[in-house]
């Protein structure tokens, strides 16, 4: 093929082979957004929210891109049939050649195939416009998630040139031809292949059909025949059946394939009209609800992840080597199961799938609310029918999801109306049966399932009941309280209903590198709460076989516009960081997953520790699957035992640094890292001052500056610490402080977490030159912008949310009348840096309220 990105053309090479050529179209297409209306040059996959989605104070564009591209197609293809064919465009997209419309698809996340060649002027130009419009549809899913709706043509577009008698590629497979196989045993196999054959010419055409099956090692052991007479215009329907004996099984551990070519043929000539290929795997599979998961005969638990398909900088366009590079890591990490969170992901990750042995559950769009109208419906089945359809084929995928909480928006409206709220149900109910009804007559052999999230609303509407197996969504430990609720509600739920089969399909806490502690809270976002969450999920998981598998969320943090975490537009329950980097739980699953050896010292982004002196003890956290680690620290030498994957070591090191050894008998592992005791930091000022991330448990560091805000501690004689007040909480059973986006900062944790009604902060230095930091933020949203000057004290007492304190440093005022909401704004990060000579009794930096509680986010101290 030959492009000319000037002009914007290319050329589409013909050679003496009439059998299907197939070329992406990705590059140089111009694109217009149709809130700019800028012309740009971009390649595809492209999303025009890859930026947007992730930015202050404004919402991610949602409306109509339009991508324009020039071609020049050859007379020679006046006898031939062209093609386009997109793997995911999101979510209306509408095909124009030379001005002419060719059809609109309606979904964001499955392919679909437009026939171009009735439009197409020979011989010369040819211009392509695809519009794609990512707007918010009430009869479209998803209406709602928590995700980003990422707008444009976001996998890749391919032409397809055929030749008149052809494979059908119109239609909602498009263009896969199915492998059907039943009735898998270790002993035999039935294979039915189904082909639609096309002959769009003006003349009857004499074909054969040729199928041949290559086994694993590409050697064909089948070639089967059939012999067809079109008539002109026609769709002729075939179907050929053979049984394999002693097939080889497909499995996580021997992912065996088997390729299937179809070729047509033209019966006079001898030449190649079209041809198909396709892989294909055999096993057979059950759900026991005592037993769990059994596949080819054997029981397996099923441990992995979700994944959602953006990365950092790119939104959902990723090239096909990072969705690659992501199964590859799940696989490495011990998955024997994925799901496909929340919708159909791009052909290459099932192709993927098939190839390392992970079992899939994938799912249509169908998430948080339904809309009562047949379009909705309507779209909903054609989803899961494009879904089925097109992925047919591939024997990784052993259930087809239809549904994702599809009440938790109906639970949490306290607007709707009673008989809103029943036929919101009903209409939701309609719906899975009918989606369950559609994935039974398609597909039969495999398993229907539905995620639900934890309310009883989905027992008592029955929807729990339509689907062969269910998924339960569960946060005990993050948004309900308990990790131990997290088993009582499994053994509660199969009592209850002993023949349903369960599935944990999401479970996590959020979790930010920067946030480091050895005293872990729920909401504290720190890798150490992270492993005790998921430690404690999965050892209640594989003490109930009636549980048959789990999937956490998510395998990698992801994009969603109005999360305010730790990390603003972005969730974090990722078990590695959205650029892929690892956080220190993808090692934990190795080592309760891998069978091979693992070993691996947690603390990648916790390598300084801050005892308070020589006497508090230093946790070095060990992952491995041996039974024994032992531990080499300054030519001193430890031991523990392994329990769940973990072997804690509790030492008293010296200040300064060490390198940490782990050995097993197979493995060792080294991780260098620093003692600092905070009872030397105020003799230690003149080189490296004293960060306080006040009011948190945690310690964060700056991924720019790489310097460390430290936990905060209370004063004592000598040393330094806060005075009075308390630790500020949004929510009581949150240690967060507040989740909102902090705005004017990247450091948010340090602004989102504070000590308010603070009295004081002392730090007992000698006389001399210094540098004090304060910072604050105001956390509530109705704040008030008063000046308390204007106000008489009864009025003062009479308005909500009026904040005002005067901030002085050793008894010199220095900032009167502070009202953060009024001076610098509501949620928005404050700095204030005052200079100070201290005298024999040191510093101290007290907070006089005039209305309201004082706050303190952080405060720095610095010797000049």
């Amino acid at each position: 093929m030959k492009y000319s990105f000037i002009i914007l053309t290319f050329l589409f090479s013909l050679t003496s082979v009439a059998q299907r050529q197939v070329q992406t179209i990705n590059a140089a297409w111009e694109f217009i957004l149709e809130e700019d209306n800028k012309a740009q040059i971009v390649n595809i996959p492209h999303t025009w929210n890859a930026e947007d989605a992730f930015r202050d104070g404004k919402e991610y564009f949602r409306g109509k891109g339009t991508y324009l591209k020039n071609i020049f197609v050859p007379q020679e293809w006046e006898q031939k049939r062209a093609f386009l064919k997109f793997e995911g465009s999101n979510q209306i997209t509408t095909v124009f050649v030379n001005g002419k419309k060719i059809g609109e698809h309606r979904g964001g996340y499955t392919g679909f195939v437009f026939d171009v060649s009735e439009a197409l002027n020979f011989g010369q130009a040819n211009e392509l416009k695809i519009e794609v419009d990512n707007s918010h549809n009430p009869d479209i899913p998803p209406l709602d998630a928590d995700f980003n709706f990422y707008g444009g043509i976001y996998r890749d577009l391919e032409l397809i040139l055929t030749n008149a008698v052809h494979f059908e590629l119109e239609n909602e497979a498009a263009g896969n031809l199915l492998i059907k196989t039943g009735n898998v045993s270790a002993e035999s196999a039935s294979i039915d292949f189904e082909a639609r054959i096309v002959n769009a010419a003006d003349k009857r055409r004499r074909v054969k059909l040729e199928v041949n099956i290559f086994d694993p090692e590409n050697k064909r052991i089948r070639t089967i025949t059939r012999e067809l007479n079109i008539r002109p215009g026609a769709s002729n329907k075939v179907n050929i059946t053979d049984k394999l004996q002693n097939p080889a099984l497909w499995s996580p551990d021997a992912p065996n394939l088997y390729k299937l070519e179809a070729r047509l043929v033209d019966r006079a000539s001898g030449e190649v009209l079209d041809d198909f290929d396709s892989k294909f795997g055999l096993r057979w599979f059950e759900v026991d609800t005592e037993r769990g998961f059994i596949l080819n005969g054997e029981p397996i638990k099923l441990i992995g992840a979700n994944r959602h398909q953006d990365f950092e900088g790119l939104g959902n366009a990723l090239p096909n080597s990072l969705h690659r590079k992501d199964y590859e890591m799940m696989k490495e990490m011990g998955s024997n199961v994925i799901r496909t969170a929340h919708y159909p992901q791009d052909p290459e990750v099932y192709r993927l799938c098939d190839e390392l042995g992970l079992l899939v559950w994938t799912e249509v769009p169908v998430i948080n609310d339904v809309t009562d109208t047949d379009a909705y419906h309507d779209i909903s089945l054609k989803m899961q029918r494009e879904q089925i359809l097109q992925f047919y084929n591939h024997p990784s995928i052993v259930m087809w999801g239809i549904m994702n909480e599809i009440f938790i928006r109906l639970v949490f409206n306290n607007q709707i109306t009673e008989e809103e709220k029943v036929e919101k149900i009903r209409t939701s109910v309609e719906l899975a049966e009918k989606l369950e009804k559609e994935t039974k007559r398609l597909d039969p052999q495999r398993l229907s399932v539905m995620a639900l999230h934890e309310n009883e609303l989905y027992n008592e509407s029955g929807i729990a009941d339509i689907t062969d197996v269910i998924g339960w969504n569960l946060y005990f430990g993050w948004y309900s309280p308990g990790l131990e609720s997290f088993g009582e509600f499994l053994d509660e739920q199969h009592k209850r209903y002993p023949d349903r089969p369960l599935f944990i399909s999401e479970y996590g806490p959020g979790a930010d590198v920067r946030l480091q502690t050895d005293t872990p809270l729920p909401w504290d976002y720190s890798e150490a709460y992270q492993l005790e969450l998921h430690r404690s999920y999965i050892n209640q998981v594989l003490e109930r076989d009636f549980v048959f598998g789990m999937t956490a969320w998510n395998f990698a943090d992801f994009g969603s516009s109005f999360r305010q975490d730790a990390a603003p537009y972005i969730n974090q329950k990722g078990l590695v960081n959205i650029d892929r980097s690892k956080k220190d739980i993808f090692y934990y699953y190795q080592a309760r997953l891998l069978e091979e050896p693992v070993l691996y010292i947690t603390g990648e982004h916790y390598k300084t520790r801050y005892p308070k002196d020589e006497n508090e003890e230093i946790t070095i956290t060990v992952f491995s699957n041996a039974s024994e680690v032992t531990l080499n620290v300054d030519d001193r030498e430890f031991s523990e035992t392994v329990e769940d994957g973990i072997a804690v070591f509790n030492l008293l090191l010296p200040e300064g640094k060490h390198r940490i050894t782990a050995k097993t008998d197979d493995l060792t592992h080294t991780r260098d890292i620093e003692v600092k005791f905070r009872k030397n930091m105020l003799k230690n000022l003149e080189k490296e001052p004293i960060l306080l991330n006040v009011g948190a448990k945690v310690n964060y560091t700056d991924p720019v500056t790489g310097e460390t805000w430290i936990s905060d501690q209370e004063y004592s004689e000598g040393e330094f610490g806060y005075v009075g007040g308390e630790v500020y909480q949004k929510n009581k059973s949150k240690f967060q402080g507040t989740a909102s986006d902090i705005q004017g900062t990247e450091n948010d944790p340090l602004f989102q977490t504070m000590r308010e009604g603070i009295e004081a902060y002392k730090f007992d230095v000698p006389a001399g030159n210094y540098r004090v930091t304060l910072l604050f933020s105001e956390p509530e949203f109705n704040a008030s912008e008063e000046n308390i000057y204007n106000l008489s004290e009864a009025q003062k007492q009479e308005i909500s949310g009026l904040r005002s304190f005067d901030v002085r440093i050793n008894g010199n005022l220095f900032s009167k009348d502070l009202n953060l909401a009024r001076d610098y704004g509501r949620i928005r990060a404050v700095e204030k840096s005052y200079r100070i000579k201290a005298g024999d009794n040191g510093i101290q930096v007290e907070f006089e309220e005039n209305s309201g509680k004082s706050v303190l986010s952080g405060i720095r101290l610095e010797k000049i």
